[in-house]
């Protein structure tokens, strides 16, 4: 499969598990689509950047983008911290079974 499926359905289950995860934490789905698609994408920009590390720029990214997403829809850092961990889990799992098998 081309790199780019894998980074779109990296992106999907990143949105995914961000709306999960908001609908476990009793938050409005629509807001757990947004915080976790604004930190996935914040974490494939940072990606491209050159010269750096990306193990810690990545997740760095992600976790300023999701604060500044959730804060700018109304949550605080305590109800934006469910999301931003659903939103990253799925994609891990899944690269942990790509490496695996």
């Amino acid at each position: 499969m081309p790199e780019i499926h894998w980074i779109a359905l990296g992106l999907a289950t990143a949105v995914a598990g961000g709306g999960v995860a908001a609908r476990f934490a009793g938050i409005e789905l629509w807001k757990g689509f947004i915080v976790g698609g604004v930190a996935a994408i914040a974490a494939l920009l940072a990606s491209f950047a050159p010269g750096i590390d990306r193990n810690l720029t990545m997740p760095m990214a992600a976790l300023i983008a999701a604060g500044i997403a959730g804060s700018t829809v109304g949550l605080t850092a305590a109800r934006t911290a469910p999301i931003v961990i659903g939103a990253a889990v799925p994609p891990l799992l899944g690269m942990l079974m790509l490496d695996m098998g």
